[in-house]
């Protein structure tokens, strides 16, 4: 399907993507953390809440770089 030339939902898919791309990086982060928790380290939660915290900072970073692409 071609991109849509109506700005409101060319401004709604990317709204989308960019949520997608936070959230996936949140349970990417989170999971890799109670990973490193459940059958490395057995740290407590501390590897999760690493893990969130650097998936936070990667899907924000992301979001910013795809919103400095866009040409709304």
């Amino acid at each position: 399907m071609p991109p849509s030339t109506d700005p409101f939902y060319a401004g709604l898919g990317q709204a989308v993507r960019i949520g997608t791309e936070l959230l996936g990086a949140l349970i990417v982060g989170g999971g890799l953390g109670w990973l490193a928790d459940t059958y490395l380290f057995a740290s407590g939660p501390w590897g999760m809440v690493a893990g969130l915290v650097l998936g936070a900072i990667a899907g924000v970073r992301n979001a910013y770089r795809t919103a400095q692409r866009w040409k709304g």
